[in-house]
């Protein structure tokens, strides 16, 4: 329900925003700190990319929004991939630009999945058994 309603107020800009100057590398940082300090199972190997010119860069967003868009993506790929895998968190610079990607080398989705995403991105049936696809309100929220 706080998922709804958090994709709710995000879609119609109706969530508060506590914006500040964040930089984004110690959030990041901060963030593979605080999970791997969780007890993170050694089947998953967690890396973190930042580029030198992206290391001192800072964004003026909401903290608590951003770490929660990157949690939603890291915790997708350590739950679809229960044998594990290598998920990297990557911030690259480029002119006016940050690009803070989360990338992991697990399976994936199927072509037909990831269109089903874009055209229900809210809902995604389940028909894979590999997959435990309840909703796809992560990564609404993620896109939001």
């Amino acid at each position: 329900v706080q998922d709804l309603n958090l994709v709710s107020q995000l879609e119609y800009e109706m969530q508060p925003l506590h914006k500040e100057m964040v930089r984004l590398s110690k959030l990041l940082r901060s963030y593979v700190a605080d999970l791997l300090n969780t007890g993170i199972s050694d089947s998953y190997n967690i890396g973190i990319k930042i580029t030198p010119d992206a290391e001192n860069a800072v964004l003026e967003c909401d903290a608590r929004l951003i770490s929660r868009a990157v949690n939603n993506l890291v915790q997708n790929s350590i739950k679809h991939n229960p044998q594990g895998c290598e998920v990297c968190l990557s911030l690259t610079a480029s002119q006016n630009h940050l690009i803070l990607a989360v990338t992991d080398n697990g399976t994936g989705l199927s072509a037909e999945k990831l269109q089903e995403l874009e055209e229900k991105p809210h809902y995604m049936e389940i028909t894979d058994e590999r997959l435990d696809l309840r909703h796809g309100l992560g990564l609404l929220i993620v896109q939001q």
